[in-house]
């Protein structure tokens, strides 16, 4: 537009955010800006980590509200903007509670967490909490585990109907699921991920009823328990299909 600085390559994204902001606009915008946004953590920062890049993506479109192209060039308004991450980095390096590792993962998996339910308008699965960081499922569950252990039998106390259904899988402390139940995993849609990894606690999850996992997902529990029942009706398919039944 005339009078505007914003550089060519990123004047068409800009304004297709700028005309209508919101999950996917963002999304497009922070892939076009990603060598700026990476540029500026490696000028006031270092070398970038996931925890680090995933706070200076929510500065960027912070940066970007209160951008005028009348003023200046994108980039040099985002490196200024940017250069909170250097309070940021002080913060994460001054943690000690609990080991770097663990805390950095924690909170990567927290702002993957928050940014994917933004984009996706509900709550990631893991297995795409796991793309949009980079961790392993089993990693997933190491982070979200590190309080000590909880004694053998108190989630059962703690969710009496832990047993309704899954009885056979119920253990939240299992590393990974059996491969027949990540079969039939890998096949539900997200809704019904969501409801068995809540169901199951799955990858490190705190087990939780129904009725919590209702309120959670924005269902009835009389829903919840449907869907429980389905995927029990797919999981005992095993022996039926098996060539030794």
């Amino acid at each position: 537009m005339k009078g505007w600085l914003t550089e060519e390559d990123f004047l068409e994204p800009y304004k297709a955010w700028k005309a209508e902001p919101g999950p996917v606009q963002n999304a497009s915008i922070l892939k076009t800006l990603h060598p700026t946004i990476e540029g500026a953590i490696r000028t006031h920062v270092g070398e970038p980590n996931p925890l680090l890049y995933g706070r200076a993506r929510k500065m960027t479109l912070d940066g970007l509200q209160n951008y005028d192209p009348m003023r200046g060039r994108l980039q040099s308004h985002l490196y200024n903007h940017l250069q909170g991450l250097k309070r940021v980095n002080r913060q994460q390096t001054s943690i000690l509670k609990v080991p770097e590792r663990i805390q950095l993962g924690r909170q990567t998996l927290a702002t993957a967490e928050q940014d994917l339910s933004h984009v996706l308008g509900r709550d990631p699965t893991d297995d795409e909490l796991a793309d949009a960081t980079g961790f392993s499922v089993k990693r997933l569950s190491r982070i979200r585990s590190y309080n000590p252990a909880v004694a053998e039998g108190t989630l059962e106390a703690a969710h009496p109907d832990a047993n309704e259904v899954f009885g056979d899988i119920r253990s939240a402390r299992r590393p990974a699921l059996p491969p027949w139940h990540q079969i039939i995993y890998d096949e539900l849609s997200h809704f019904d991920k969501k409801v068995m990894e809540l169901s199951l606690g799955l990858n490190g999850r705190q087990m939780m009823q129904n009725q919590a996992i209702a309120q959670k997902l924005g269902r009835s529990p009389g829903f919840i328990s449907q869907r429980k029942a389905l995927i029990q009706k797919m999981l005992n398919q095993e022996e039926e299909l098996s060539p030794f039944g």
